[in-house]
């Protein structure tokens, strides 16, 4: 491969950011409206799920081709599983949305160092990557136990980590499952 080529394949994974993110996002808000915290929850454990598996595709692929193109669908998954994320986000502790986006942004950087880790472990790239992808698998299965905690989030007068009340938030938020919905109001 030439330089050229080669940058032009990578840039393929950053380019799914352009919709694919906001894909996430739509999908969780879709979920969110039938049937409620659960639903996005639900979207977010299949969409993890669904990158783990893609990511353990890829690493099993045999030529350049297929793997441009698993390449490509994993990295649908990643981004809107990044889109996911951030439409559970306001849900954790509404008072502090920015430090807990701040605080899942970070998260993220500290893994990919991690996983970079990984692969000075292993023989080869083909294995970390299999390895990286049932660890994500194993991540998005766990996800299921947060299905089972109660949502009292801001739009019912809470968060998700403690029921509290929150004075001052706009009570035009109540009910609704995204921005959009508030200019409709």
């Amino acid at each position: 491969l030439t330089l050229t080529t080669a940058g032009l394949i990578a840039s393929l994974f950053g380019l799914m950011n352009l919709f694919a993110r906001a894909w996430g996002g739509m999908i969780s808000d879709f979920f969110y409206t039938k049937y409620g915290m659960t639903g996005r929850k639900y979207a977010h454990v299949i969409i993890t799920v669904g990158e783990g598996i893609f990511l353990v595709i890829f690493s099993r692929m045999p030529n350049l081709g297929s793997a441009i193109f698993m390449m490509i669908v994993f990295s649908l998954f990643v981004q809107s599983a990044e889109g996911s994320t951030f439409g559970i986000v306001p849900y954790v502790d509404p008072k502090n949305t920015g430090a807990v986006c701040g605080f899942v942004g970070a998260g993220g950087n500290i893994g990919a160092v991690c996983w970079g880790f990984l692969f000075l472990g292993v023989g080869n790239f083909a294995d970390g990557y299999m390895i990286l992808g049932f660890i994500v698998i194993a991540v998005g299965l766990s996800g299921i136990c947060t299905i089972f905690v109660e949502d009292t989030s801001h739009r019912k007068g809470g968060s998700m980590v403690m029921d509290k009340s929150l004075e001052g938030m706009d009570a035009s938020l109540e009910g609704k499952s995204s921005a959009i919905q508030l200019n409709k109001a």
